[in-house]
């Protein structure tokens, strides 16, 4: 039987400090077909340079230009 494909959504705003170890944790799973979408609310720090620092092609970065809030992330 095939395996599904699992989405993990990760909404973020200003977790510089904290978003590298949860794409750490996300890496560490051993369940392997998953997609990760990080959803970057207008970050004012150096939390998008953290992400696109792993070098993962099923990490998809989403960046909003201002700070919308979780309710649109």
């Amino acid at each position: 039987m095939k395996k599904p494909l699992v989405s993990i959504i990760i909404p973020t705003y200003n977790r510089e400090h904290l978003i590298g170890e949860t794409l750490d944790s996300v890496l560490a799973q051993t369940y392997e077909k998953w997609e990760c979408l990080v959803v970057d609310d207008g970050s004012t720090d150096q939390t998008r340079k953290e992400i696109i620092n792993i070098k993962d092609e099923r990490f998809l970065l989403v960046e909003l230009k201002r700070n919308l809030h979780l309710q649109f992330s």
